[in-house]
């Protein structure tokens, strides 16, 4: 009896730690336009999650465009678990005359960088951590659980999760416990 209520009271608290930690993080993406134009979003990650199992995409009926190509949630496991099941590695690395492409695997991320070294010098950075993505594609059939992913998320705790920038415009995307985006 004493081992059922302590495993009991272990995992009531780790749900709960779960809970405070995503009540005490913020996702926030901050858009600036080499026009002038800014947009800063600021959200509860509690909020999000919360949100998550209410959200449907009927547009595009379970898939994820991937470039020029839809990828359903099941290709996308099949793609993952052959990821996943590999030590770090670089798995991807294009260098051409117009830039770089590089996708990792690497410390508990998926690293996705590119630079366009032709035109304009944009760059790319997307680092997501390996549990948002098992957590995303836990979900059955051609769903994917965005609800299991921002818990996730919420676990990893604070963290840049992309910039994108070029000679005009920049995105950034990133958690953290300010309620308020503060610029870089």
């Amino acid at each position: 009896m004493k081992l059922k209520t302590t495993l009991l009271t272990a995992g009531l608290a780790l749900a709960l730690a779960g809970t405070a930690a995503a009540s005490d993080l913020w996702l926030h993406m901050n858009v600036n336009e080499g026009k002038g134009g800014q947009v800063n979003l600021n959200f509860p990650l509690s909020t999000a999650i919360g949100m998550a199992g209410r959200v449907a995409d009927d547009d595009h009926h379970g898939k994820v465009r991937v470039g020029s190509k839809d990828m359903d949630a099941r290709e996308l496991r099949r793609f993952w678990q052959a990821v996943k099941d590999s030590p770090d590695a670089e798995f991807v690395t294009v260098d051409g005359p117009d830039g770089k492409v590089r996708i990792a695997k690497s410390g508990g991320y998926l690293l996705i960088r590119a630079n366009d070294t032709k035109s304009h010098g944009s760059r790319v950075d997307i680092k997501v951590p390996t549990a948002v993505i098992e957590a995303l594609l836990s979900g059955g059939g051609d769903d994917l659980d965005l609800k299991a992913g921002l818990e996730a998320l919420a676990r990893q705790g604070v963290g840049d999760l992309m910039t994108i920038d070029d000679d005009h415009d920049s995105v950034r995307m990133w958690v953290d416990h300010s309620p308020e985006s503060t610029r870089r």
